[in-house]
């Protein structure tokens, strides 16, 4: 997989926690749970790792709505897995850090930290912070898709699940709506049944759940093989392959 996949859960009524899923990059336990219970006040789910190499294993699994990255992990410069999480997504990352110094900052937001927060923090601001970034981002995704989705002779509007082929219209349920959707933005790339699970679902994927496969033959039925196709990654997954428009 090329980059993780633009978040679906809200379309057509979203099976989300809350306000979005947040990753919470920080190796001191009594920080990490003081971050949870800010996470938890800002209406997000919180997951929790304490080294770069834990984040990058969940940055390779799912799609996060916020991150909060410590400045010191014992494994790495904070400042460089944001430039590893920059080569793939586009998310708020705010650093904590006790460097509070002018140049430290502004090293931090040039290489794409969102905000720089000086350590000890107040819970209560940046819960505050952590809301209303995710509130906005929100809104940026149902903005998004209120706009058609357009490839080849398919066009699907999110907002309200309506999926165009050829002139004809059906209305999809939530789940394949999500599902379609997620496949469609990330068009081309091998999307994991983890990342399906998470996009249709709001869920981690486990071994034998059977979900994302179910969705994955009711979507195939809806789209004719010559306007796009759904290929099996075997042991992997799926991805979309849309045929160009005959125009």
């Amino acid at each position: 997989m090329t980059g993780p996949p633009h978040d679906a859960r809200d379309a057509g009524g979203a099976a989300s926690a809350g306000l979005g899923h947040v990753l919470c990059v920080e190796d001191d336990p009594v920080v990490q749970i003081a971050l949870g219970d800010v996470i938890q006040r800002a209406g997000a789910t919180h997951h929790a790792v304490a080294s770069a190499r834990e984040a990058e294993a969940h940055l390779e699994r799912r799609t996060f709505d916020l991150i909060v990255l410590d400045r010191r992990l014992p494994d790495s410069d904070g400042l460089l897995l944001i430039q590893t999480i920059r080569r793939t997504s586009d998310c708020p990352v705010i650093v904590l850090s006790r460097m509070g110094d002018t140049q430290d900052r502004i090293l931090g937001l040039g290489l794409g930290a969102t905000e720089y927060v000086t350590k000890p923090f107040s819970p209560a601001d940046l819960s505050s912070r952590i809301r209303f970034m995710l509130m906005d981002r929100a809104r940026q995704r149902a903005s998004d898709r209120s706009q058609p989705i357009t490839r080849g002779r398919l066009s699907f509007l999110p907002v309200s699940r309506r999926l165009t082929i050829n002139g004809a219209v059906v209305f999809l349920p939530p789940a394949e709506a999500r599902l379609l959707l997620v496949l469609l933005e990330n068009e081309g790339e091998v999307l994991t049944r983890d990342d399906l699970t998470q996009a249709a679902c709001g869920r981690d994927w486990s071994p034998g759940d059977r979900t994302v496969d179910v969705l994955i033959a009711r979507v195939r039925k809806r789209i004719p093989p010559d306007v796009a196709e759904i290929v099996t990654v075997h042991r992997t997954g799926y991805l979309m392959s849309v045929a160009p428009s005959d125009g």
